[in-house]
């Protein structure tokens, strides 16, 4: 993968993305200063946005950067949420999770700052990286609780830690994790899922 910055500079000349950032502030993404990136993977269907931001993720004694990625169409009042990896960069081992055979579905378990942790089920598929990185990627993905969601889209939110953790498909391994800080402009966020969220959204 190219570096962080670079590809991520090259998504400002990129029509279908939106960087929302601190007003008066330039959009510069660094890994204190993160931002939700705002993408329309199809620019032929303008019913679907989809809100990314970055962060790291560790197996073993490997890391590597992973994406976060919310979506809500309009017709599905359940948000999406993916998390994408490369997992050769990580020695994961992504077949039992891959795709409608899979052995196993996680569980995914979602810790919010200091919320109460969830844990859901996950199917994984390789996926396009988007509009602004090359190649392809692994997702796992899985459907948001309301609560959850619209606590994300929250004043509350803000600047607070994000960590998912994977449970291995073998018994007694370690766990895949990926942290991501909430952006402290949530803006982007809350025009993505505000479908998703209703009319008593944040």
């Amino acid at each position: 993968m190219r570096p962080l910055a670079f590809t991520l500079l090259a998504a400002l000349f990129i029509p279908s993305l939106t960087v929302y950032a601190h007003a008066g502030d330039d959009a510069i993404i660094t890994p204190a200063h993160p931002v939700w990136l705002l993408e329309r993977p199809d620019v032929d269907s303008p019913m679907l946005t989809t809100a990314r931001t970055f962060g790291d993720s560790t197996y073993n004694d490997f890391h590597t950067k992973a994406s976060l990625e919310i979506s809500c169409h309009p017709r599905n009042p359940t948000a999406g949420l993916a998390l994408q990896i490369e997992p050769q960069s990580l020695g994961f081992d992504i077949e039992p999770f891959h795709g409608p055979d899979a052995s196993t579905s996680g569980p995914l378990r979602i810790a919010t700052g200091k919320r109460t942790a969830i844990e859901l089920a996950v199917s994984g598929v390789w996926a396009y990286a988007g509009s602004f990185q090359l190649g392809t990627v692994f997702a796992f993905s899985t459907q948001v609780p309301r609560d959850e969601l619209a606590y994300w889209a929250s004043d509350a939110s803000r600047g607070q830690t994000l960590k998912l953790l994977l449970a291995p498909a073998m018994a007694g391994g370690k766990p895949l994790t990926a942290t991501f800080t909430l952006p402290a402009n949530n803006n982007g966020l809350k025009k993505v899922i505000q479908p998703c969220l209703g009319a008593a959204g944040a």
